[in-house]
């Protein structure tokens, strides 16, 4: 007999759905980890799932349905190139909705997330709300003894969640992944951490296993089932030189965990395919105190404008993250933009938390290290970053023409639903337009950083990994960012990095090798 029916490789939220999934089923589940603490990259996430067809929808505006939800998926993936491409995206419209109502019945308080509209919603299919949903606080006393094991959201911000005298989560991903570890332990889950994986076991019959490092023993543990649930690579700079369009740097990952590969490197040895290396969740982040901050609380309000190295505006600043950040790529194969500058003027820097600074406060020691710049004329700050002078105040002086009027004659800058929501609210006829004119002036580099990699192992319909000839490797399951994603080259909308790392997760879960 095996020791386990389900060893699951990572306890971060997907790894600890398909444990808990699992568990209610009747398996035994061991969960592993390499690291300390649980969570990986979602507790310090914003923790949105893009989950179609769930029930909350229809608070939100109107029931959402699967064929809704296949509709956008087509128009917005087009036709699928294999069998096998088409069953995933079926399963995901599918399932989608069983997630969200498995996490209700599991007592996980969900909220429709305001101001997060599909990617395109010009798209047949396409919703304006009640897709993306996230986890509400939760007391983390209820943990007990594994409190300590749950690692807390870097640092609160605008999405951030505060009850006066609780200990409370901060996040919305810190509480879905503390209300995930309390069922598992809860519920009989084994949970061995700082337990990295060293090799898989298999034979000609597939993966039976995993060979774990715990409690410095090395360690075979058979099993039914393993689902790897351990992130991609964006951790590792020598696979993001190899795979990734250039320059790449694992600086500018925004993702909390330390994933280097090393369990996709061990599948394929082992007889897996890989698929979608080339690709991230792509987002334009800043450099400071060491690690890499999200500008999408930024980029969207008046006031200022992102430049490339000749000084011009090349996009719409309030694109979703996914989009932003491929064209800064697009943009620099004729026009160095890595990095581009975000350029911005007093009243925004006075007014929005800008990385590890809030509004109002730059400390010297980051205007000494170059983290941000600081000028009084537009003429100086081009000179001091290096961009064309002539270039700048042309970009800024049209800019400041459209943000008088109203209307971005070059991007359109504000209009689609995504900017809207991301835009300051009031009055103004275009929440996102702002003059630059206020002095001093400041910059920071745009970078194009990433919340993970995209690319991994190939699956099936139901999570199985599969061989380079597409017949399942028999024992072996991924999600997330060990598996290729569904969503190569687009996102969908905000959250479906975390919505379909669930829906895999479960889908691997609830696979009977006998189905």
């Amino acid at each position: 007999m095996s020791d386990y029916d389900l060893l699951v490789v990572g306890a971060g939220a997907a790894g600890l759905l398909a444990a808990v999934a699992a568990r209610r089923l009747g398996d035994r589940v061991l969960v592993v980890d390499s690291g300390a603490l649980a969570g990986g990259n979602t507790a310090s996430s914003d923790g949105r799932m893009w989950l179609p067809g769930n029930p909350l929808a229809a608070r939100a505006g109107g029931p959402d349905t699967v064929e809704e939800a296949s509709s956008y998926l087509e128009a917005l993936l087009g036709p699928a190139a294999t069998p096998s491409s088409a069953q995933r995206r079926a399963a995901y419209v599918r399932t989608a909705g069983k997630v969200a109502r498995w996490l209700t019945s599991s007592n996980i308080a969900l909220g429709v997330v305001k101001g997060a509209p599909d990617e395109r919603t010009d798209l047949p299919g396409s919703r304006t709300t009640g897709r993306v949903l996230a986890a509400q606080p939760m007391d983390r006393r209820v943990l007990g003894e594994w409190d300590a094991a749950l690692r807390q959201a870097d640092a609160p911000g605008p999405l951030a969640r505060f009850l006066p005298l609780r200990r409370t989560t901060s996040t919305p991903g810190e509480a879905l992944v503390a209300h995930l570890l309390h069922r598992a332990t809860a519920n009989g889950v084994d949970l061995w951490l700082e337990s990295p994986v060293v090799d898989l076991l298999a034979g000609p019959d597939g993966v039976t296993g995993a060979v774990v490092r715990h409690d410095d023993v090395v360690t075979p543990v058979t099993a039914t089932r393993v689902l790897l649930a351990a992130g991609g690579f964006e951790h590792n700079q020598g696979l993001r030189e190899e795979y990734l369009p250039l320059p790449t740097d694992a600086a500018w990952s925004l993702s909390g965990g330390a994933n280097h590969g090393d369990l996709l490197n061990l599948a394929v040895v082992h007889g897996a395919a890989t698929g979608g290396l080339d690709d991230a969740w792509w987002v334009p982040v800043m450099v400071a105190e060491g690690r890499a901050w999200s500008l999408d609380e930024v980029r969207g309000r008046p006031h200022c404008v992102i430049v490339d190295t000749a000084g011009d505006r090349f996009f719409d600043e309030t694109l979703p993250a996914n989009t932003a950040g491929r064209t800064l790529y697009e943009r620099s194969r004729g026009v160095r933009a890595v990095p581009s500058f975000l350029v911005l003027d007093n009243r925004h820097r006075q007014s929005v938390e800008l990385g590890p600074w809030p509004a109002g406060s730059t400390p010297r020691k980051a205007l000494d290290a170059g983290e941000i710049v600081r000028a009084s004329t537009l003429n100086d700050l081009a000179q001091a970053l290096g961009v064309d002078r002539a270039g700048l105040l042309g970009t800024v002086v049209r800019f400041n023409g459209f943000a008088a009027k109203g209307k971005d004659l070059d991007f359109s800058r504000g209009e689609s639903a995504s900017a809207v929501a991301a835009g300051e609210r009031g009055k103004r006829r275009n929440a996102s337009l702002g003059k630059l004119d206020k002095s001093p002036f400041w910059a920071v580099k745009v970078y194009p950083g990433d919340a993970g990699t995209k690319g991994g192992l190939l699956i099936d319909a139901d999570a199985r990994v599969l061989r380079p000839d597409g017949t399942p490797l028999a024992g072996l399951y991924a999600c997330g960012g060990s598996a290729a994603s569904l969503f190569h080259g687009v996102s969908p909308a905000p959250g479906a990095a975390l919505g379909s790392a669930l829906v895999e997760a479960f889908l691997a879960a609830t696979h009977r090798p006998l189905d």
